[in-house]
C-alpha cells in the first residue's frame, strides 16, 4: 500500500515538474505575439514612391523625416516595371498617418547649389534623405511622387498663387523673383511647357500681405536682368535686381491710368507679356485700319514701328509693306507702296468705347480735308529707324476719299529727309546741265582780257605820269590838273602790281579753281545723292579667285 502511494506521488511530481516545464515558453510566445502586434500596430501604413533615379537612397538606411522628426523608413528599393523610374517601398510610423492628404508633397534633400545659396549640406555626413511636406486637403494615396527639387513655398504658406500663361520663347527659371515696384514679392514656383498650345505655364506665388496687390486689372510682364536699347530717344541701359540679374524675373503692376479691379482667386490665370510696352499694346483692343500709300523708301520702316501726331504716339505699324495683291508687276505699276497702320484711338482718349469707332472715323475724314496727311520721318540717324508721321499740311493737294482691299486710306505726301534728297536731287540737276567745259573756256578768256586791260591801263598811267611831269600841264588851271592827279590816283590803283589787281586776280583764279573742283563732286552727287548727307558707299572687299589645279 505504502509504495502505491509513493508511484502516485511520484507521477504528480512529474506532471507539475513538466507543466512547469512548458509555461515559460508559452509565456515566451504570449509576449512575442504582443510585441508583434505592438510593432504593427505602432507601424503607420506602407506607401508607395516614385522618382526618376534613387541616387542616395538606401533601403533599411534612409529616412522619412517632416520638421527635422523621423517619421518613417525606406524598407525597398526597385526598378519599375518598365525600367524607366526607381519604386521605394516606405513605412511611416502611425503618429503620422494623418500627414497624408491628397497634396501631400515628398522631396529628397541632398546638398544642392541653386540660385538661394547652397543647401543640404548635412546630408554630407548623415546621407540623403526624404523630406515630407504634411498635405492639408484630399484624400490620401497609396502612391507618390518624389519632387525634382525641393518646394519654394510649403502649402502652410500665406499666400495667393496664380497661373501665367507666356507665348514667348525665352523662359525663366524655377525660383525667379516676382517684383512690385523693385520689390521682391514672390517667386516662380513650377514652370511647364504646354506643346497643345505652344505654351509655357508659369506657377507663382504671391507671399502675404502683398497678395492684396493683385487685382483683375493687374499685368504681369519680364524684366531681363540685364537691357540696353537704342531708341529714338537715345541709349537706354537698364539693370536689374542682382536676385533677377542672372536670368531676369516677373513684374507685377498697373498700367499708367489704370485702377485697381475685383479680387483675384488662387489658381485664376493671367497672360504673362513680353515687357512693359507690350502691356499696353495688348490691351489696346479698340482701333482703327488704315492702308499707308507712300512713294518714298520704307527702309527702316518696319512692323511695331510707331503713328505718331506731332510726337504723340497714337497708333502702330502692322505690315510694312502691306501686300495685298499676290502679283508682284501690281507693286511696279502702281508706283506706290502699301503700308498697313492701325490708330489706336485708346491712345489719344481713355473713354474710348466701341460705338465712337465711326465718330473717330468721321472726325479724322474731316481733318483730311484740312489738310491731315501722313508722312515717313526718320527716327533716330544712327539706326536709320523710320516712323509714321501725322501733320497738317495746308498746301496738301486735295484729297478723294477711297479704299484698298476695303480698308479705308489715309492720305500722305512727301517730307523728311527724302523731301530734302529730291531738293538736292533738282539742284544737282541744273549742276549736271550746265555746260563746265565752256564756262570754264569763258573764265579762261575773261582772265585773258582782264590782263590785256590791266596791261592798258599801266601804259596809260605811265603817259599820264609823263603828261604831268611836262611844265606846260602843270601851268595848266589848278582844276584840271587836280582832276589829272586824281585820275592818275585811280590808274595807279589798277596798276598790275597795285593791290586792288592782286586782290582781283586771286578771285578771278579762286573763281576758276572752285569751277574745277566743282566738276568731279556734281557727278559724284549725280551718281549717289544721299552721299551729301551719308557716306558713300564702301568698296566691297576683293575676294580671292579660285587658284587653278
Amino acid at each position: 500500500m505504502s509504495e502505491r502511494k509513493t508511484v502516485k506521488q511520484a507521477g504528480s511530481d512529474l506532471l507539475g515538474s513538466a507543466a512547469a516545464i512548458w509555461l515559460v515558453p508559452m509565456v515566451a510566445l504570449l509576449i512575442g505575439v504582443w510585441m508583434l502586434f505592438q510593432h504593427w500596430y505602432s507601424q503607420g501604413p506602407s506607401i508607395q514612391l516614385t522618382v526618376a533615379t534613387a541616387e542616395g537612397i538606401v533601403a533599411g538606411k534612409t529616412v522619412i523625416r517632416s520638421r527635422e522628426v523621423d517619421v518613417g523608413r525606406i524598407e525597398t528599393v526597385e526598378l519599375s516595371d518598365d525600367y524607366s523610374h526607381a519604386v521605394i517601398t516606405a513605412r511611416l510610423s502611425n503618429n503620422a498617418a494623418n500627414m497624408l492628404k491628397g497634396d501631400t508633397r515628398f522631396w529628397v534633400v541632398k546638398p544642392r547649389v541653386g540660385r538661394d545659396g547652397v543647401s543640404g549640406l548635412g546630408t554630407l555626413l548623415s546621407g540623403a534623405y526624404i523630406e515630407l511636406s504634411p498635405g492639408k486637403k484630399g484624400k490620401a494615396k497609396s502612391r507618390y511622387a518624389i519632387l525634382d527639387k525641393p518646394p519654394l513655398a510649403s502649402l502652410s504658406a500665406k499666400g495667393l498663387r496664380l497661373t501665367l500663361n507666356s507665348s514667348e520663347t525665352r523662359s525663366l527659371s524655377v525660383g525667379s523673383p516676382i517684383q512690385y515696384r523693385g520689390y521682391t514679392i514672390g517667386q516662380v514656383e513650377e514652370v511647364k511647357f504646354l506643346p497643345e498650345r505652344s505654351e509655357l505655364e508659369y506657377q507663382i506665388f504671391i507671399n502675404a500681405p502683398y497678395d492684396a496687390l493683385i487685382s483683375s486689372n493687374s499685368r504681369f510682364w519680364m524684366t531681363p536682368g540685364f537691357e540696353a536699347s537704342l531708341t529714338s530717344e537715345g541709349m537706354k541701359v537698364k539693370m536689374d535686381s542682382l536676385e533677377g540679374l542672372l536670368d531676369g524675373g516677373i513684374t507685377v503692376g498697373l498700367p499708367a491710368g489704370w485702377v485697381a479691379g475685383e479680387t483675384v482667386k488662387n489658381k485664376d490665370t493671367f497672360t504673362l507679356f513680353k515687357d512693359q510696352n507690350s502691356v499696353l499694346a495688348g490691351s489696346l483692343d479698340q482701333f482703327i485700319d488704315y492702308v499707308f500709300l507712300f512713294e518714298d523708301s520704307l527702309a527702316g520702316l518696319h512692323p511695331g514701328a510707331a503713328v505718331e501726331y506731332r510726337g504723340v504716339r497714337v497708333g502702330t505699324v502692322i505690315s510694312s509693306p502691306y501686300l495685298i495683291d499676290d502679283k508682284a508687276s501690281q507693286l511696279f505699276k502702281s508706283k506706290v507702296i502699301p503700308v498697313l497702320a492701325r490708330i489706336e484711338v485708346q491712345r489719344i482718349s481713355h473713354r474710348y468705347a466701341s460705338a465712337e469707332r465711326e465718330q473717330w472715323r468721321k472726325l479724322f475724314s474731316k481733318q483730311f480735308q484740312e489738310g491731315l496727311r501722313a508722312t515717313l520721318k526718320t527716327a533716330s540717324l544712327l539706326t536709320g529707324g523710320k516712323v509714321i508721321d501725322l501733320n497738317f499740311y495746308p498746301d496738301a493737294p486735295a484729297f478723294t476719299a477711297r479704299r484698298m482691299a476695303g480698308t479705308e486710306v489715309f492720305p500722305t505726301t512727301q517730307g523728311g529727309l527724302d523731301q530734302i534728297e529730291r531738293k538736292v536731287n533738282l539742284i544737282l540737276d541744273k549742276f549736271v546741265d550746265m555746260d563746265m567745259e565752256t564756262t570754264l573756256a569763258q573764265v579762261n578768256s575773261s582772265l585773258a582780257n582782264l590782263d590785256k586791260t590791266m596791261k592798258n591801263v599801266s601804259s596809260l598811267s605811265a603817259n599820264l605820269d609823263k603828261l604831268t611831269s611836262q611844265q606846260a600841264t602843270q601851268q595848266l588851271p589848278a582844276s584840271l590838273n587836280a582832276s589829272l592827279l586824281q585820275l592818275k590816283e585811280t590808274l595807279r590803283s589798277y596798276d598790275g602790281a597795285s593791290q586792288t589787281n592782286q586782290e582781283l586776280r586771286q578771285s578771278v583764279q579762286s573763281l576758276n579753281q572752285l569751277m574745277r573742283e566743282l566738276q568731279p563732286l556734281v557727278h559724284s552727287l549725280n551718281e549717289q545723292p544721299s552721299s551729301l548727307i551719308f557716306d558713300r558707299a564702301r568698296p566691297k572687299d576683293p575676294e580671292p579667285k579660285r587658284g587653278t589645279q
